[in-house]
């Protein structure tokens, strides 16, 4: 039972530190390295959900536990205790994360997304590498990517030729390193854990640093100059 404890005392004590830290910690970094801050965030909110497992396990089981204990005549008193200890201590840790998250969520609002009626608005254009570009038919500056698709709006097409080549190969990097399912699965984390902080920052840095990894795939083959000047048209 002591050793039970222990351990729920100790997942209990992870779940606070990855929820309560890595907003504070992670948040705003990796701009060089933004793959590796994709991989450390994904991995520390995982770890925290295991650990959440974990503790729910092990205190359903200190239910198990103080039956068996009860059929063997033991301590009423601590044995009652006992079971009740580990309950208690998720419900402080709860109290403990419902307030770093009044604390932390002013910091990641969840910005609206544009996201326009693809098939509606958009004419193919041509094809770049293994992706189909296509020209959609709305006002300023505009490019997004969807499964194997690149849409532009007119206005990109306009830039210079090494401009939009810097958009392209930007947009290109989205569809090669799989991001729209990394985003995927970013929202999908936070719709499953909403009341946590790390969640809504999870979701708001996995949206900085696909941007950033895209950037990095695109200087592979572009000036930054050229990447620079022709993301300064969107807003």
């Amino acid at each position: 039972m002591e050793i039970s404890l222990y351990l729920l005392i100790l997942l209990t004590e992870w779940v606070l530190l990855v929820t309560v830290s890595a907003p504070l910690f992670f948040a705003g970094r990796f701009n060089k390295s933004p793959n590796l801050g994709l991989w450390l965030w994904f991995l520390s909110l995982g770890s925290a959900v295991l650990a959440t497992i974990g503790a729910t396990i092990l205190a359903g089981y200190s239910i198990f536990t103080t039956w068996l204990r009860l059929q063997e005549g033991g301590d009423l008193l601590f044995t009652i205790a006992a079971s009740i200890a580990p309950w208690l201590l998720m419900g402080f840790a709860g109290v403990l994360i419902a307030l770093a998250n009044q604390r932390l969520s002013p910091m990641f609002d969840l910005a609206k997304r544009y996201q326009p009626r693809l098939g509606e608005v958009a004419r193919e254009i041509s094809k770049y590498r293994r992706a189909t570009i296509y020209e959609l038919e709305v006002p300023g500056y505009l490019a997004i990517t969807k499964d194997k698709g690149i849409y532009l709006s007119k206005a990109v097409f306009e830039l210079p030729a090494k401009q939009l080549e810097a958009i392209l190969r930007h947009e290109y990097g989205h569809i090669k390193l799989n991001h729209e399912r990394v985003k995927a699965f970013a929202y999908a984390v936070y719709q499953l854990l909403p009341w946590f902080a790390a969640s809504r920052a999870l979701v708001f840095e996995v949206d900085r640093l696909v941007e950033l990894s895209a950037d990095k795939y695109a200087l592979k083959r572009v000036y930054s100059k050229d990447l620079h000047e022709a993301r300064s048209h969107f807003s």
